[in-house]
């Protein structure tokens, strides 16, 4: 777990640091962080969107498929996905944004709990020493403190006593540090401390610690309630999936709950991204109204002429393949291919004859034409055969 917080918490720490650097307020610095990741991921997120969009525009052809093929899972996973690959749909676009976002979180998380590491690139070494320090000076405070909150218990142990860090820390960083300490905060109380349920006495800092978590619980509460409204409003005959919506409902109070295991920062972090997770969203549907939609999903379709022309698979045509295997034409025509390389020149000749025959027959079924004689197909063979060179 320690690995993946130093992965996703060294490239932000460095983000981070700089943006420090600049607005000299964590708290600002916090949420402009969160501004320029959903500007980074924006792209992402509006092909979600749009991908949400055309989704909702099919579901009444699932439904379709899922009476059609409701004793039968294969085919109906086999139908799905030949719908999915006709509109060009790709049916798992909302994986990314929602992978992105935790590992944004894991890096938001490291970087609240090593500010001195990230702000003031401090090693490991000093901040070693630094927290025998505080083992020996206070107690206390490092039995409270995780590997991960070492650097907190620093933070606020440098700020109670600096004294006792000077010979750690020398005298410049710790008058820098004793600085941060008071940048460390969102309206006077620091980022560091951990929200209490029900904290020992209730004061300015406890409540402001106490709101952080039910702020981010609403914000999600909110999105949830203004996404099942535009779905239903989108499509009012989708059946509404009680096990799906007890799972969208239980999200907020896992945001909740969540707020309350880790620093202030952090939620502060979660409140900013879902406060604009939320603008976002309704930009964006306001955006794809369903004559945008039709008029994106008809540029697509040209665009996709230009590929099926050129031989290019999209993504839905690759899962197809993948799902369903090469269809029996395909397969046909490879065995073909592969036969066709061992023919000697007289069977190569026959075998376009029969090809040529076989692709005539077909397009005057099509299209009621009168069947073509061996004669026309002959002729033509021979018209198409290539001609030597004269000497």
């Amino acid at each position: 777990m320690e690995f993946l917080y130093n992965l996703c918490g060294t490239p932000f720490g460095w983000i981070m640091r700089l943006i420090y650097q600049l607005v000299d307020n964590y708290a600002l610095a916090i949420l402009i962080f969160t501004i320029i990741t959903k500007l980074i991921i924006f792209p992402i997120s509006y092909w979600q969107q749009l991908s949400t969009a055309k989704m909702q525009k099919l579901n009444p052809k699932l439904e379709k498929l899922r009476q059609k093929y409701k004793d039968d899972r294969q085919k109906l996973q086999e139908a799905q996905m030949k719908l999915y690959q006709d509109e060009n749909i790709n049916p798992r676009a909302s994986c990314l944004p929602m992978f992105l976002q935790f590992f944004i979180l894991f890096g938001i998380l490291d970087v609240v709990y090593k500010p001195l590491t990230f702000i003031f690139k401090v090693g490991d070494t000093v901040i070693d020493n630094a927290f025998s320090v505080v083992k020996s000076v206070f107690p206390d405070l490092a039995e409270q403190g995780t590997s991960l909150q070492e650097e907190l218990a620093i933070l606020q142990a440098s700020h109670s006593d600096p004294s006792a860090f000077a010979d750690v820390f020398g005298d410049s960083l710790s008058a820098k540090i004793a600085e941060f300490y008071d940048k460390f905060t969102l309206f006077g109380v620091s980022l560091g401390t951990t929200p209490e349920f029900s904290p020992d006495v209730w004061n300015y800092q406890s409540i402001v610690l106490f709101i952080i978590p039910f702020v981010s619980g609403l914000l999600q509460l909110i999105m949830t309630i203004y996404t099942q409204i535009v779905q239903r409003k989108r499509n009012p005959s989708a059946q509404r999936m009680g096990c799906m919506n007890v799972m969208l409902y239980i999200m907020p109070l896992f945001s909740v709950w969540f707020a309350f295991q880790v620093p202030a920062g952090v939620g502060f972090y979660w409140v900013c991204s879902s406060f604009f997770s939320l603008v976002q969203s309704v930009g964006l549907n306001l955006y794809f109204t369903e004559k945008r939609v039709d008029r994106i999903i008809e540029k697509q379709n040209k665009k996709l002429e230009k590929k099926y022309v050129s031989g290019k698979k999209t993504f839905t045509q690759r899962m197809a393949g993948q799902v369903n295997g090469p269809t029996e034409a395909e397969k046909k025509r490879e065995e073909q291919i592969e036969a066709a390389k061992n023919m000697s020149k007289a069977d190569l000749a026959k075998y376009r004859q029969q090809v040529l025959k076989e692709a005539r027959e077909r397009m005057a079924k099509k299209y009621g034409d009168a069947m073509p004689t061996d004669e026309e197909n002959e002729e033509i063979a021979e018209n198409q055969q290539p001609r030597k060179k004269k000497k």
